[in-house]
């Protein structure tokens, strides 16, 4: 079974969970600045052309870029992900949909926090220029989670979050997920 770990930028994101990740052997997928957090990560995915024009120079050379946006894959050499659908979406659901592009069967989410009351993210909210979340954002995650559920087949995902509003996959930790 191939199992990909998807690290989104939710406030309960850990050290320890990143140090899991990276020493898991398992392929990661950091979402957006994620990948400050695990900088061994093998992917690095951002949705956003402004996320890319502002961070593209930082993104580790070793990591695989991807991204939805034709014009930062354009601009910046940044592999693009031809998304499974043209719905509304936010990075981390995009990640989850490039784990399965790339063949994963078994997805297991850290950071996938989808609420604000603990902070916007692990490293705070983004520059000015960026779009931090808002009430509504947090909505529209929940709704484009639950839709993906409906599209995921076969792949079992797994939210290992150490704290998530996110109710539409089934709750694990990381510990448990990595040793099942």
């Amino acid at each position: 079974m191939n199992t990909t770990i998807c690290i989104a930028s939710g406030p309960s994101l850990t050290a320890e969970d990143c140090l899991l990740a990276t020493n898991s052997g398992l392929p990661v997928i950091a979402v957006n600045s994620s990948w400050a957090a695990v900088p061994g990560c093998q992917y690095v995915y951002a949705a956003d052309f402004s996320w890319w024009e502002k961070y593209h120079s930082d993104v580790p050379s070793g990591a695989q870029r991807w991204t939805s946006s034709v014009s930062a894959a354009h601009r910046f050499g940044i592999n693009y992900f031809p998304h499974p659908d043209n719905k509304s979406f936010n990075s981390g659901l995009r990640a989850i949909q490039l784990a399965i592009w790339l063949g994963a069967r078994r997805i297991l989410l850290l950071g996938y926090d989808c609420c604000i009351e603990a902070g916007s993210h692990w490293h705070g909210d983004h520059p000015a220029e960026l779009k931090s979340p808002d009430n509504s954002s947090v909505a529209r995650w929940h709704a484009e989670y639950s839709r993906l559920v409906m599209t995921s087949g076969n792949t079992e995902i797994l939210n290992c979050s150490r704290r998530s509003a996110l109710a539409c996959f089934p709750l694990s930790t990381i510990e448990a997920a990595l040793h099942a």
